[in-house]
């Protein structure tokens, strides 16, 4: 099955074509919204959406008094193209779509089935997690990993556990591609550790549409990373 890369798609494309063959450097600011939708003779929401898939990725960042601006670091890591194989990258694309279904309702469950022995499996890790990630400056993928894995047995769900188990390899290769670039970026994972406290906070207090929510936010950030550096490929 085909699918055809959306117009914001091509945006960022085009954007991180420019950023990596110097053309707007670390530290420059980028054309203003107004400027870019004359540029590519569209309206401003493409241009948006195309910016926040690069915001995600950790390629630019918006300042106060406003404008979007290239990430400061001279590296090229992060903005490096992911090299996966085919099969591989249309097996995550499809992951993806199955996490966007499975994981905001194990969180809803999480916060209604939870145990005082589940809910403090899961402080632990995210505890780990805040270690390796802001303190030692790592992508933290295994305690990412461990801390979906412990909401998903949180639900009691033993066809959801089994699930998860199933798709171990192919989950750590996805994490691999949205996580990777956040390794120079302590902002990002900040942030991707805000997002995992977020929804362990929502489940900590037993609110269950608050636990779907955050997670749903966190899944929506992950899927603008993949939709940037899996765009040269078709599902």
């Amino acid at each position: 099955m085909s699918k055809k890369e959306s117009v914001s798609q091509m945006i960022s494309r085009e954007l991180l074509n420019m950023i990596e063959t110097g053309q707007f450097r670390p530290g420059s600011k980028l054309p203003t919204e107004k400027e870019l939708t004359a540029h590519f003779s569209v309206s401003r929401a493409p241009i948006r959406e195309a910016l926040s898939m690069l915001r995600a990725a950790g390629v630019i960042n918006s300042r106060q008094g406003g404008g979007s601006y290239v990430e400061e670091t001279t590296s090229s890591t992060f903005i490096h193209r992911i090299q996966v194989e085919r099969d591989d990258v249309e097996n995550i694309k499809y992951l993806f779509e199955m996490r966007k279904i499975l994981e905001p309702e194990a969180a809803y469950l999480a916060a209604i089935r939870r145990t005082p022995k589940c809910l403090d499996q899961m402080k632990n890790i995210l505890k780990r997690m805040e270690e390796e990630s802001i303190e030692k400056g790592t992508t933290a993928i295994h305690s990412d990993i461990e801390f979906h894995s412990s909401i998903i047995k949180a639900t009691q769900n033993p066809i959801m556990i089994q699930t998860l188990e199933s798709l171990s390899t192919l989950y750590e290769k996805a994490l691999n591609i949205t996580l990777r670039p956040n390794e120079q970026l302590k902002r990002k994972r900040k942030a991707v550790y805000d997002e995992h406290q977020s929804i362990l906070l929502a489940i900590e207090a037993e609110e269950p549409e608050l636990a779907k929510l955050q997670c749903q936010i966190h899944l929506r950030n992950a899927e603008k990373k993949l939709s940037l550096f899996l765009q040269d490929y078709t599902v």
